[in-house]
């Protein structure tokens, strides 16, 4: 829908609703794209924002490595971009790390927090996985890159129904993934290798909630559980049969998840 310009680099992002600012970053192999299914639920509560960070989706292309700093400072200049001082922000995985380093550097932009299948820093299980997908990456081959890359983002039992919806989307990127979209995909996992934001996590202030999915295989559980035990003012949501791309497996509780508590004013429930 829109673009701005960061140094040099252009921002592809969308718009869409009115009302209170929700803020959704992407993993790593989403874009703007992937959230098409949910933009009519979540519009309807309130202004969604959709945002391709450097190196995803509609966004520019880069020719040199970089850090999750980058997009830290994106996302803090599309704020500024668009006037608001302070967001709801629902970050995915990659876009989840993204989203503890604005809520532990910027807490004044963050009105409440969505944490859902991420870590808090690159462990040598989440490392080691980053590794094998950029060897897939670097072969440029989109049958490579699914096999090792796509079956462990779902749970086993949602790919074996799906099946035919998988080779579907093989074929896909097959067909229209090319060489510059394989070489963002290994800058973003290479952006991810440093990130450590653990020692953060009890000085963040918004209201957070952490959604686990019970067969996730690349953030495991045990990554949330951290997650919300360390910062002060978490809730924690496990979204069962459903593997890292809770979104897509289980769209109606992950919806209902993200929308309730952004929403609605918990703080004020009074228990007589």
């Amino acid at each position: 829908m829109a673009a701005f310009d960061f140094e040099g680099i252009s921002i592809y992002y969308e718009s869409h609703g009115e009302g209170e600012p929700l803020l959704i970053l992407n993993g790593i192999f989403m874009s703007c794209v992937s959230w098409k299914g949910f933009v009519p639920v979540f519009s309807a509560r309130g202004r969604l924002l959709l945002l391709d960070m450097a190196d995803q989706g509609q966004s520019g292309k880069l020719d040199h490595e970089f850090t999750q700093e980058l997009q830290e400072r994106i996302v803090i200049a599309f704020l500024d971009h668009l006037g608001l001082n302070r967001v709801s922000i629902c970050g995915i995985s990659y876009g989840g790390e993204v989203a503890i380093r604005i809520a532990g550097r910027h807490p004044e932009r963050v009105n409440k927090l969505v944490l859902s299948n991420t870590a808090a820093y690159t462990s040598p299980w989440l490392r080691d996985i980053g590794v094998s997908w950029e060897y897939a990456m670097n072969t440029h081959d989109g049958h490579v890159f699914f096999k090792t890359c796509i079956p462990i983002v779902y749970s086993p039992k949602f790919y074996e129904d799906n099946l035919e919806w998988a080779r579907a989307r093989e074929d896909l990127f097959v067909k229209y993934f090319a060489p510059e979209v394989y070489d963002a995909f290994a800058r973003l996992t290479r952006s991810a290798m440093t990130h450590d934001e653990r020692s953060r996590l009890p000085g963040i202030t918004a209201e957070t909630l952490v959604i686990s999915s019970e067969h996730d295989y690349v953030t495991p559980l045990y990554n949330q559980k951290e997650i919300a035990g360390a910062i002060p003012n978490a809730a924690h949501a496990l979204i069962y049969d459903a593997g890292h791309a809770a979104m897509y497996e289980k769209p109606t509780e992950f919806a209902s998840l993200v929308l309730g508590f952004v929403y609605n004013d918990t703080k004020n429930i009074a228990i007589d």
